[in-house]
C-alpha cells in the first residue's frame, strides 16, 4: 500500500510537486471532518505521471485525471489545468494543461473562493490566493473571478453551498448569477438535480432556493416556485416564505431528501391550486427519478385534507395507499407535523394500530368472495373496524 508520504517523494522524484485542493483543504479549514482528498500535480506532463505510477487508473476524455490507492483510499490525481470559454454550457471549454500550469493558475479556474484553496503537505503551506480563508471566516460565498458566469451551474453551487455551510453570498457573485440565468436552460437536467439532491441534504436547504430566488434564477430550477417568487415580491403575501418555512421544519424532522422535495412540492401545489400539470412542470427542468416524483404526487395530491383526516374512511384509504409506497408511513408524519397537522391524522402516528385492525379485519374475508366484491368487502369490513378505535 502506498503511503501519502511515499506518494508525495515520488511526484517530487520525477520532477513534480503535489497539492491538495478544493472540499478537502476547505472541510479541514472550516473544522469539518474531510473526506475525499483530491491531489492537483505541476511540473511535470502526463506521460512523467504514469511513467512514475504505472497501476495509476486514468479517467476523464477532455484533461487526465488518475485514480491512485493512497494510505487505503481511492484518490483523484489531476494535472493541473486551465480553462477557457468557446462554447455553450460546461461542455463549451477549452481545457490546456502541462508541466507550466502553476497551482495558482489552476485555482482560478474553481468556482468560488472557499474551493480555491490548496495545501501542500510537503510544507505544510496553504496557497490562498483570492482569499478563501477570509471569506470562511467571514461566512462569505463569493465567486473565484469573472469566470464564474462561464459554467452556468456554478450558480446552483454557490447558492447550495450557502445551504451546506449557512453563509450569505456576496453581492457581486449574486449578480453573476443572475448572469447564469439564460444558459441555465440548456444545460443536461441531471446537472440540476445533482445540485438540487445535495441542497435537499442541507440542514437549511431553503437557504439554497432563497439564494436563487434573490438571484434571479430559481424558474430556470423549478418555474411555479418562480412564480410563487415573483407574486410575492410584486404583490405580497407569504406563499414562497411559507414554502420555504415548511421545508425547513420537514429538514429537521426527516433526512430524507425525497421527502423534504416532497414537501416543497406540497406547499407549491396549496399555492398554485388547480394546477394538474404541476409536477410535469417541474420535471421539465429536473428530470426526477422515480421515487421523488412518487413522493411529491403523493403528498401533494393523496394526502387527505385535515378537515377529513380523522374519518375512518380516510384512513383506511390512505394506509393502504401507503402500503409499500416510497414516502413511507414515516414520510407523511414528518410532513403533516411540519405543517402543525399531525393531529388530524391520528391514523399517522397511531399507524401500527390501525395497520393492526385493518389486518385483522381483512383476515375475516367469508369465502366465495371474489372479483370486485372481495375488494368492497374488505373496505367496508376494515373501515367498519376502524371507526371502534378509541384513541
Amino acid at each position: 500500500m502506498m503511503t501519502e508520504i511515499e506518494f508525495l517523494r515520488k511526484v517530487t522524484e520525477i520532477g513534480g510537486t503535489a497539492y491538495v485542493a478544493g472540499g478537502w483543504v476547505r472541510d479541514r479549514l472550516m473544522g469539518r471532518c474531510p473526506h475525499d482528498k483530491d491531489y492537483v500535480v505541476c511540473g511535470i506532463n502526463e506521460n512523467n505521471f504514469t511513467s512514475g505510477f504505472p497501476d495509476a487508473q486514468k479517467t476523464g476524455n477532455s484533461f487526465p485525471v488518475f485514480i491512485l490507492y493512497i494510505d487505503g483510499r481511492p484518490c483523484d490525481v489531476a494535472m493541473a489545468r486551465t480553462e477557457k470559454k468557446k462554447g455553450i454550457g460546461y461542455k463549451g471549454f477549452v481545457v490546456e494543461y502541462g508541466p507550466d500550469v502553476k497551482i495558482e493558475e489552476d485555482l482560478f479556474r474553481r468556482d468560488t473562493t472557499i474551493n480555491s484553496i490548496a495545501w501542500s503537505p510537503e510544507e505544510d503551506k496553504l496557497i490562498d490566493p483570492f482569499g478563501g480563508q477570509t471569506d470562511i471566516e467571514g461566512k462569505k460565498i463569493r465567486a473565484t473571478s469573472d469566470h464564474f458566469c462561464e459554467d452556468p451551474v456554478r450558480a446552483l453551487r454557490a447558492a447550495r453551498q450557502a445551504a451546506e455551510f449557512d453563509f450569505t453570498i456576496e453581492m457581486r457573485t449574486l449578480e453573476m448569477m443572475e448572469c447564469c440565468g439564460p444558459e441555465l436552460l440548456y444545460e443536461p437536467k441531471e446537472r440540476i438535480f445533482g445540485e438540487l439532491k445535495r441542497a435537499m441534504m442541507s440542514d437549511r436547504p431553503s437557504i439554497f432556493f432563497s439564494m436563487l430566488a434573490e438571484a434571479g434564477v430559481i424558474a430556470a430550477v423549478i418555474l411555479p416556485l418562480g412564480e410563487i417568487w415573483k407574486r410575492q415580491s410584486e404583490d405580497g403575501g407569504e406563499d414562497f416564505s411559507y414554502a420555504m418555512s415548511l421545508l425547513d421544519k420537514t429538514a429537521k424532522l426527516c433526512q430524507r431528501p425525497d421527502v423534504r422535495f416532497a414537501s416543497l412540492v406540497r406547499s407549491i401545489g396549496l399555492s398554485l391550486e388547480g394546477r394538474e400539470d404541476l409536477l410535469d412542470e417541474i420535471d421539465r427542468t429536473l428530470r426526477l427519478p422515480g421515487v421523488w416524483r412518487r413522493c411529491a404526487e403523493f403528498a401533494s395530491l393523496h394526502l387527505p385534507e385535515p378537515a377529513t383526516g380523522k374519518a375512518p374512511a380516510v384512513a383506511v384509504d390512505t394506509l393502504t395507499k401507503l402500503q409499500n409506497h416510497p414516502i413511507g408511513i414515516d414520510g407523511c408524519i414528518a410532513i403533516t407535523k411540519a405543517e402543525g397537522t399531525i393531529d388530524s391524522y391520528p391514523f399517522l402516528e397511531n399507524s401500527e394500530m390501525y395497520l393492526d385492525v385493518m389486518k385483522k379485519a381483512r383476515a375475516e374475508l367469508p369465502a366465495g368472495i371474489e372479483g370486485r366484491a372481495r375488494g368492497e368487502w374488505i373496505r367496508a369490513r376494515q373501515i367498519e373496524a376502524v371507526s371502534k378505535l378509541i384513541l
